[in-house]
C-alpha cells in the first residue's frame, strides 16, 4: 500500500528515468554549481526578520526541489530564538551571525532534529568561532552537494585544517543532507512528487 491507500503496482516502481539521466539534467547541473556565501559575504547591517528570511530563501533556492517542507517562516525564526538556537534580535534587528545560523539550521533540519542541531551548536561554541564554523559548513556542503550531483565527482578530502570530532560531525551532517537531497530531487525529477 502507498500513502494514498492503494496497492503499489509494477508500473509505480518501473524505472522510467535512470539516475544518469537525472545527473545530466539542468536541475542536477544547477546543484553542482551551488554556492553558499562565506561569513564575510553575509550582510553586516541589521536586518528585519522578513529580510533575513528573504536572504535565506534566496541563498538556498537552488536546493528548492531537494528540500522537505517549508524552508523558513517567521514563526520558525521565533521558535529558534525560544529554543536558544539563535540569539534574540536586538531592537528587532538580526545580524550576520543570525543569518549564518539560520542557513545552517535550514540545511541541518532536513536530516537532524532541532535538539541535535542545538547540541551541534553547543559543541561549536566551545570549539570554533562562528565565522570559522560557518565557512567550514559552507565548503563541506558545497563539496557534498557537488559529489552527490555530479557523474564524475571525486570525493573531496575534509577541508578542515585539523580533522576533529566537530569537523567529522559537520561533514557527516552535510553528507546526509546531500544524499537526501539527491533522493528527493530524483523523485521530483521522475514525477513522483505529488503524484497519485
Amino acid at each position: 500500500m502507498n500513502e494514498h491507500g492503494r496497492a503499489i503496482t509494477q508500473e509505480d516502481i518501473k524505472p522510467t528515468v535512470l539516475p544518469d539521466a537525472y545527473l545530466t539534467s539542468s536541475i542536477a547541473s544547477a546543484l553542482v554549481d551551488f554556492k553558499m556565501p562565506r561569513f564575510e559575504d553575509l550582510p553586516t547591517v541589521g536586518l528585519y526578520r522578513d529580510q533575513v528570511i528573504g536572504i535565506v530563501e534566496q541563498t538556498l533556492s537552488p536546493l528548492g526541489t531537494c528540500i522537505d517542507g517549508e524552508l523558513l517562516t517567521p514563526s520558525m525564526v521565533n521558535n529558534y530564538v525560544k529554543a536558544g538556537l539563535i540569539a534574540a534580535p536586538v531592537k528587532k534587528l538580526y545580524n550576520r551571525e543570525h543569518v549564518a545560523r539560520l542557513l545552517v539550521i535550514c540545511i541541518f533540519k532536513q536530516v537532524l532534529s532541532i535538539q541535535a542541531i542545538a547540541t551541534l551548536f553547543k559543541i561549536q561554541r566551545v570549539s570554533y568561532m562562528v565565522d570559522v564554523a560557518f565557512d567550514y559548513v559552507a565548503v563541506e556542503l558545497e563539496n557534498a552537494v557537488r559529489s552527490a550531483f555530479s557523474i564524475d565527482a571525486i570525493p573531496q578530502p575534509d577541508s578542515a585544517t585539523h580533522v576533529t570530532r566537530e569537523s567529522l560531525l559537520v561533514r557527516n551532517a552535510v553528507t546526509a543532507f546531500a544524499a537526501k537531497a539527491y533522493l528527493l530531487g530524483y523523485l521530483h525529477y521522475i514525477g513522483y512528487e505529488g503524484s497519485e
